[in-house]
């Protein structure tokens, strides 16, 4: 197989690649046409599922995570789910969904619960803000 866009000539072999989501990262094993050198190869037909297996794992890892983290802080600052959503992300339902499993923070808001987690008295400059 002839490469789409580099014309470099593609045989089917396994590489080691690495799968990132949201700070987690996974190295996969994938199957697909690859170049003789690290260039990118072309996935056809299931060549992506361990890719998708992988982002399955992270994303379903980083959500235990969300709703852990989310309750750990809310409740090192006693604050109910309404009070944190409305002080540290400025809607009033996020950490009720944030908690349950039904939606993720921003990478920002992740970050900032993060600091948070390693500083809980932060929460007292940002009510004083």
């Amino acid at each position: 197989m002839i490469h789409p866009e580099t014309g470099a000539v593609l045989s089917r072999r396994r590489r080691f690649k690495t799968v990132e989501y949201m700070g987690l990262k996974r190295l996969i094993e994938i199957e697909a046409f690859w170049p003789d050198d690290d260039g990118d190869g072309v996935l056809v037909g299931g060549d992506h599922a361990p890719m998708d297996e992988a982002l399955d794992e992270m994303k379903a890892e980083h959500a235990k995570r969300i709703r852990a983290l989310s309750v750990k802080i809310r409740k090192a600052a006693r604050l109910t789910q309404k009070e944190a959503s409305l002080l540290l992300t400025g809607s009033p339902n996020s950490f009720s969904k944030y908690e349950r499993g039904e939606a993720q923070p921003s990478w920002p808001t992740f970050l900032l619960l993060k600091l948070l987690a390693s500083d809980p008295s932060l929460i007292d400059k940002i009510k004083a803000a």
